[in-house]
């Protein structure tokens, strides 16, 4: 996680006022490893900022995402998530439960991309599928 002078220094190069709720924003979801919701953040948060709002969440986490401090992880079962460990790093999604867990493993950093006529790639990142033990468990028990 950023210090705090690190997260002002960001936002003083990129001319973005930084206000103490989009501190809070940014705090929160970097002290978290559960990909939270924009909804899930923003109830983390509203009992120590009665005046923030859900709109505001919002608005902070794309201005966070276009200043490159935080990225979207796609979720199959429900609203974007969001990250903001920008480690180079992958994910593994729950289809059931939608819980969402860092892959760290340098093999898929260098997969080979391939050649994709008019279209110039800047980066990627490898998404897994499946299920997490808990509902994995949850479904061999409703089978036996």
């Amino acid at each position: 996680m950023k210090t705090r002078e690190e997260i002002r220094g960001f936002f003083k190069a990129k001319q973005v006022p930084l206000t103490h709720q989009r501190l809070a924003v940014y705090e929160e979801l970097a002290g978290r490893k559960d990909h939270p919701s924009a909804e899930a953040l923003y109830e983390s948060l509203k009992q120590n900022y009665p005046s923030l709002s859900l709109a505001t969440v919002y608005k902070t986490l794309q201005t966070l995402h276009d200043m490159g401090m935080v990225s979207r992880v796609p979720s199959p079962i429900s609203q974007a998530r969001y990250d903001a460990c920008m480690a180079v790093h992958h994910h593994a999604v729950c289809v059931s439960c939608g819980k969402i867990v860092d892959v760290f493993d340098p093999r898929l950093d260098s997969v080979a991309v391939p050649s994709l006529p008019g279209f110039k790639v800047s980066g990627h990142s490898v998404h897994f599928q499946g299920r997490c033990a808990r509902c994995g468990k949850a479904d061999r028990s409703k089978t036996n």
